[in-house]
This record gives structure tokens, sequence and C-alpha cells, in this order.
């Protein structure tokens, strides 16, 4: 290869030459000016462009695009590449593999020397249709290469990365390439070589023969959907690769598009700020509109001759509302016609529910269902089933008032039958429980099998007839989760597989489930309660909780679903009393609880994996940016409180199944014990700082009230401290352990009150107009808490006997909004997550006929 000047048109090219040996060849000679030329029709960003082929005497040349930049080989010689960047490039490099194979044109030697990288991050592939007639020792490339058996010398291409019909000297065509293709990612993701070997005839054999280490052995972080495309590559049979590359790239593109910015391992170490570039939200308006129109048709038009294509469209939130649903929610759900979706958000402050046709940008809300969460839908659309204030209760779908249907302190989905029985799960007791659509009193419908290690019953999900149901059976949080079927007429049940996610059922036979934060569809036996064949991807980045095996999707009859994409991840970052940015701690992450110790010397904080839905605690040393993870097991442990001495760290983790109060002393393994197992979920929220009670709040028995004090010293009982019907949660003990601050939807909305530790007397607003998250500075003059506006508000405080405060005043706004925070002891400084994007695209996806997606990869 060659860099040369071409003077015609005054630009910089790179000029390719055939040796002499085989420009006498005229076979060769024709073949190759054949193939040079179909290659330089090809118009395509990601392949290099071909100006010129000639010839002078003896020696034939290409003239061609000049590339400045790196070989994929020599961006990798720092290591693997991240899923993220690995994921930009590949559909790259698909794509255009896709434009060549549409022209007929295969490369035959793919590999990372021939894939170039420019600064600004286009792929450029070199050598479309050359390749093959490369020899050794050719300049063309410097990797080992391998005869053609019956034509000695013609390269068919590089070793490590041939396909096992070119190793053994069989016809090939693009599903070639797609094998190179699989052995280039693999190398992208693990850093090794698929098929490796001392010799290079044991490295055919292994080619032919051999499959490769699992990627996640190498590179546990991949995506599962991409670990499964790399498979699929690599297929020893052409057959069981892509039938057209294409699709291929179509699959590549989709995982790159809705891959998390946070699918790297979290971590908290600190660095120095700098500039990101920020994604634009979907256009709305018109663009959105039109969607929306569009998936109606699709839905109420009879059926064509030829079946519509999958279509995919996000839907936006209710215009002043704030899409935060807990982990037990799924936050949407589509009607069983598939025409209108009910949408969980928040306004001023509280849980409602909305409903959106999905040919309308309108969205409705339902009066009456205040503090709503969990909700489903009857199976005739009329409607909609929701938990709040530690009842089930029903909505009618086009406006009126709410029923109480029974008691139902804990609010996980339920499902709904054409008899009119509803089922749902409760942690205390547990086991699954029936009521009739009209009311009454719920009955238990199937316990847990506790002499098979059987701890909860969840998710439960009939099937057609009306009378099985499936549902998933835990085992404890480090057990085995599965997959049971159940009927209303037995307390015999069925296994039917291993599963951590809940499924819903669709015809024409499909169960759909939550696996490594992606949605796949396998097909399912209803009439037998079996699973067959193989799982299929329908989307990536799924919102995915492992502890409640909750994944956040929904489908119709009608082949309609909609889904939460993956939770958005936060910067953690330093601000001054003024709202200036002072400082950062490590990358964006997904964060939920975030605390700094009593001397402000170290920060603690759950960070989320939104493969496998868990969280993990993460201790950092502020002034030298170290961090340690303190739990790796496959549960979730999260909002961590530490001790008053700074040498433990209180959090909850879901070990034993619905969540605990645990403590360990960071850095000491073995020091990890359980402080409170109760039914339900508790979640610490401070301690005293004398050290003797703790604050949480028990959803167990949320109709009491949220807020439990338990005393730490003496052996005394837990206690409910403030028992009323509004929503408490956020509880602060005052530093002299007089007072605790706390959220109360007292007023119609969130606002900060505080109230006497003893007895929860004198109870006042703090707030005037709204507030959540009060925190004290550690002399107790003064309390901080966030406004509507994300306003960082200051007011003034008088220790003493009895409560003395001031006027509130805002110290900044963020934008965009802080989401938690807490504050230095002197006050001076605020550590805050922050949201990533100003205005975020909607998280709510919807796809019309995902049937399809499944249908050209039969």
């Amino acid at each position: 290869m060659w860099r040369a000047r071409d003077p015609r048109l005054g630009r910089e090219v790179a000029i390719k030459v055939l040796p002499e040996s085989l420009a006498a060849d005229s076979d060769r000679l024709s073949r190759f000016e054949q193939e040079a030329r179909a290659a330089s029709a090809l118009n395509h960003p990601n392949i290099v462009t071909i100006y010129e082929v000639g010839k002078s005497d003896a020696v034939s040349w290409i003239s061609m695009e000049l590339v400045r930049g790196a070989t994929v080989r020599e961006l990798m010689a720092g290591g693997p590449l991240a899923p993220k960047r690995l994921l930009a490039l590949a559909a790259q490099i698909a794509d255009a593999l896709g434009k060549a194979h549409d022209a007929g044109i295969v490369h035959r030697d793919l590999k990372p020397e021939n894939i170039m990288v420019t600064r600004d991050g286009l792929v450029k592939i070199l050598d479309f249709g050359l390749a093959k007639l490369a020899v050794s020792g050719d300049s063309l490339t410097t990797a080992e290469t391998v005869g053609h058996p019956t034509t000695p010398g013609v390269v068919l291409g590089t070793v490590g990365y041939m396909s096992p019909e070119q190793a053994s000297g069989r016809t090939v065509d693009f599903r070639s390439d797609q094998f190179s293709f699989g052995s280039v990612v693999y190398e992208m993701a693990t850093g090794k070589r698929a098929f490796s070997r001392a010799t290079t005839a044991e490295t055919l054999t292994a080619i032919i023969r051999d499959e490769p280490e699992p990627v996640e052995a190498s590179a546990p972080l991949t995506p599962l959907a991409l670990r499964w495309l790399i498979e699929r590559c690599l297929a020893k049979d052409p057959e069981d690769r892509y039938r057209s590359t294409r699709d291929l790239a179509l699959d590549l593109a989709r995982l790159r598009d809705h891959s998390s910015d946070s699918s790297r391992e979290p971590a908290m170490a600190a660095q120095a700020p700098r500039s990101r570039r920020r994604r634009l939200g979907t256009a709305a308006g018109t663009g959105a509109l039109l969607a929306a129109a569009l998936a109606l048709f699709f839905l109420r038009r009879p059926p064509a001759p030829t079946a519509a294509a999958a279509m995919r469209f996000t839907i936006s939130v209710p215009p002043g509302t704030i899409y935060s649903p807990p982990e037990v929610s799924r936050g949407l759900s589509v009607s069983p016609d598939g025409t209108r979706l009910v949408i969980e958000a928040y306004s001023k402050g509280r849980r409602r529910l909305f409903v959106r046709p999905l040919d309308s940008e309108e969205a409705t809300e339902l009066e009456g269902s205040l503090d709503s969460t969990g909700h489903f839908w009857s199976p005739d659309g009329r409607f909609i089933a929701f938990y709040a204030d530690g009842k089930l209760k029903k909505i009618p779908a086009a406006g009126g008032p709410a029923v109480e249907l029974c008691d139902a302190p804990f609010a996980l989905v339920g499902t709904w039958n054409r008899e009119g029985t509803i089922l749902f799960s409760n942690f205390n007791p547990p086991g699954i429980f029936r009521v009739p659509d009209t009311g009454g009193r719920a009955e238990l419908v199937l316990p847990p099998d506790h002499a098979h290690g059987q701890e909860t019953l969840i998710w439960p999900h009939f099937l057609p007839d009306g009378k099985r149901f499936l549902f998933i059976a835990g085992t404890g949080g480090l057990g085995v989760r599965e997959l049971r079927v159940g009927s209303l007429e037995s307390n015999k049940t069925a296994l039917v597989g291993r599963l951590n996610s809940r499924v819903e059922y669709v015809a024409p036979g499909y169960l759909i489930y939550a696996r490594e934060g992606s949605l796949f569809a396998q097909p399912f036996d209803e009439r037998k309660a079996a699973l067959s064949g193989e799982p299929r991807l329908i989307a990536s980045n799924v919102r995915y909780f492992y502890g409640p095996s909750h994944a956040a999707f929904s489908v119709s009859q009608t082949g309609v679903i909609a889904y939460q994409t993956a939770a958005r991840p936060d910067e953690i970052v330093w601000l001054d009393r003024a709202g200036k940015r002072v400082g950062q701690i490590g990358e964006p992450v997904v964060v939920m609880g975030l605390r700094l110790s009593p001397d402000g010397k170290k920060a603690a904080a759950d960070l989320e994996d939104h493969r496998t839905g868990t969280s993990d605690l993460w201790v950092t040393e502020l002034s030298s940016g170290v961090s340690t993870r303190i739990h790796s097991d496959p549960v979730d442990e999260k909002m961590p409180v530490w001790s008053p001495d700074g040498s433990k760290l209180i959090y909850r983790s879901d070990r034993k199944g619905p969540p605990d109060i645990y403590e360990i002393a960071p850095g000491a393994p073995g020091t990890e014990r359980p402080l409170l197992e109760e039914p339900g979920v508790q979640e610490p929220a401070d301690i005293s700082r004398d050290g003797r009670l703790l604050a949480y709040l028990n959803e167990a028995q949320s109709a009491l009230g949220h807020i439990w004090l338990l005393p730490l010293q003496g052996g005394g009982k837990p206690f409910s401290w403030l028992g009323t019907r509004f929503h408490e949660t956020s509880p602060r003990f005052s530093p002299d352990g007089r007072w605790i601050a706390f959220e109360s939807t007292e007023s119609g909305v969130p606002e900060i009150y505080a109230a006497l530790t003893e007895g929860a007397g004198e109870r006042r607003r703090i707030s005037p107009s709204g507030g959540r998250l009060p925190r004290w500075r550690a002399d107790g003059k003064e309390l901080f808490y966030i406004a509507p506006g994300s306003a960082l508000m200051a007011v003034p405080v008088t220790p003493g006997a009895s409560l003395q405060t001031g006027t509130p005043s805002s110290l900044f706004r963020t934008d965009p909004e802080i989401h938690n925070y807490d504050v230095m002891p002197d006050g001076s400084r605020f550590l805050a997550t922050v949201a990533l994007e100003k205005n975020p695209e909607s998280p709510i996806r919807v796809i019309v006929h995902w049937t399809r997606l499944l249908e050209r990869e039969k």
C-alpha cells in the first residue's frame, strides 16, 4: 500500500498494486479488475471509496480513498472495547457488509486489520472483493494466510477469522463474512481471538470443530443480546447464521440504539468533569401524533393480504407529570385490545393513573386513583384495578369513582380472569390470594410450599382457560426462582422452568419475559404449560428489578407491547451553596441511595446494574477518590445509612426474599448481620446521633403509616411512629435527636413536617408550598429540602426544647433536577445526584405487530 497524490484532482490517495507474478496471469488480472470495479460501485460511508483502476507497464493498480485513523487491531491494543463503543463500531461494519452482500460482493478476508476507524469514529472497511486474490508475502496483509487446496497460493482468508467452509475449502457466500464478522466482534468484546491455536493446522481444525470460550467468561458485562448475536454469527453451519446480513445489521442497530449508557461496571472513582454529548429527545407534536395515528390504524384496520410490519415508537408522559414508578409496579399497561395505555405518573407530588388512547396525545387522569400503584386491566377493558391506602381497588377506565375490593397491604401487579376472579400476591401472610371483582374478603388460594423451601409466591398471571395461572415461586434472595403453574381448583403446582422474571402469556402461544435487561418471546404450549424452542429478542434496555423479579412491560392480545426503558444514569456532583458545580464523583450511574458519612470523609451509595436489575453498595474515600465495592452477590443491597461513628453501614437487602434490614462494617468481611427481619419490605432511613433509634419505612404496614422506629439498644421491639392515612416518608433525626423531619401528603401534596421523636408530638409544617427530602446540618441550625422546580431550600433553625424555624429561602435551582442529595456537616457543600439530561426522552416504548419481528427469523 502506497500513499500518493492525484495531481489532477489535488487530493491524497492510497495506491494498491497487484504483484507482477499475479498480473501476468490474465485470468487473475481479469478477476482483479472486475471485482475492483464492482467494489468501486459500492457507495457507502463505511466502505473505502475506490477512485480508479489502472495499469502502468506490467503493474496493475487501484487508487482509493486515503483513510486517516487506526485499525480495529490498534484500537484493541489496550484491551477489549467498552460495550457502547463496540456496538457503535459493529453496527457500522454490519451495515457496510449488508450493502456489499446486497450487491453480490463477499469480502472473504474480514479481520481487525482490514477495518479502519477515523478520528471521528467513522468505520471504513478496506479490501472489498480483493482479499481472496492476495498471496502469502503480499503487502496487503501481514497476517498468516492459507492457500486454496487446488490453487496453491490463492488466499481465501486469514487464519483465525475464516469461516468453517473457508477453512475446509468449500464454496463460500455472504454467510462466510458473517462468521468472520462474529470472530472480529468476539475479539472486540473479550480481547481474545475466538480461534487461536499453536499452529495453522490446529487453528483451522478448531474453526471447523471447536466452539470458542463463552463471551461472558472473559467479558461478563457484554449485553446478553450481543452475546447471542455473536453466537449466531459463529454457528458452524451457514444455515444457522442470518438469512440476510441486512437483518444482522438491523439487529445490531436496534441493540446499539437501545443500549444503556450505564452498561459498563458502575464505579465511583473520582474524575475531573468532562463534556458529554447530550442525546436529543424524540420529536414531539406532529411526529408523535403521526406515530400514534399510524399505530391505531394498523391495530384497527381489517387484516390485509400482506401483514403489516412491526413498528416502534415512543409515548410521551402526560404533561406536567413525572414518570417514576416504584420497583413493584410496571408503571404502564396496555389494554387487552391494544388501543389504550394506562400510565402511572406523579402529579403535584402524588402518584395517579392516566389513560391515553394510542391514537391521541391527550391523557386523561382517573380521579380517585390518588397514590395508586400496581395497576392491571379487567379482561374486557372496562375497569382498571390498582392498589392504594392498603386496599385493592377498581376504577372505570372511562372515569368514575373508585371502589374498594379488599385489604391488600402490598402492591404487586395482579391478574383478572373473565369469570370475575382477581388473583394477587401478599407477603404477610405470604401466598396468592383471590377476591371476586365485586369485592369481598380475600381468600388464600395457594400458600408457599415451605417443605420445598418456598418463601414467596408472586406475579400470578391467568392462562386463557381462566382456571390455571402462572406465578414465580421464590426460595429467598440467593435461592432459585421457579416459574410454576397452579390452578384455582387444586393446591398442586407444576414446574415450568427456572426464571427470574414475571411473565405474560399472549396468543398465538408465547411467553414474554425479561432476562438481563432484555425482553424475549419464547414459544409456549398453554395446554401443556410447557416452554419450547429458543427465546427470541424483542427489545433491549428494558427496566428490570431482580429483587421482585419484575420487568416493566405489558402485552395486549392484539400484537402490542409497551415497556419502560432502563433507568437513565445520574451524575454524582458536588454543589456549593450557590449551586455551582465544584466537583464530580465517577461516571454517570443509576443510583438510589446516597449518604455522606458523619465526618464527611466518605460517601456510600447503591449503584445499579441495569442488566441484572440488582444494586450493590459502594463506598468512596472522598480525599483519594478510591471506591470499594461492599457487595457483589446477585441480590439487592440498597439505601445505605451510616452508623453515628461511621464504622458501619445499615442497608436494605433481599437476600432472604422480601427486603430486610442488615448492617455491615465496610472492609470487614463476615461482619454482616440482620438487624430487622419482618414480613414485607423494610427500608432504613436514618439513625439518631446517639445510636438509640433507627427510623425505617415499613411498606408491609402502609395502611398504618410508613415510618417506624426500631430501638437499637436494650432489645426493644419496632413500633409505628406515625400512624396516619397519609403517605409519610424520608424521616431524618435532628442532630439533638429531639425531632424527626419527614415528608407527608397530609396537605394533598408532599410537604416537609417535623414532629417530636417521643410520641410524634408537636407536629408542625415547615415547607409553605411543597417539599421533599429533608436534611439537617450537623449543628442543627439549618434544615434543607427540595422544593418544586428543583430548588434547594434552607430553613434557619434555633435548636432547643421547642422547634423554632425561620422563613425558608432558596439557595439555588438546578436544571436538570436533583434526584437525591446529602449535605456536608458544615453545610458548605452538597453531594447530589443530578439528571444527566435536561429534557430526557420519554422512557415509554410501544411496539405494534411485534410478532413480525419473529417471522423473519424462521
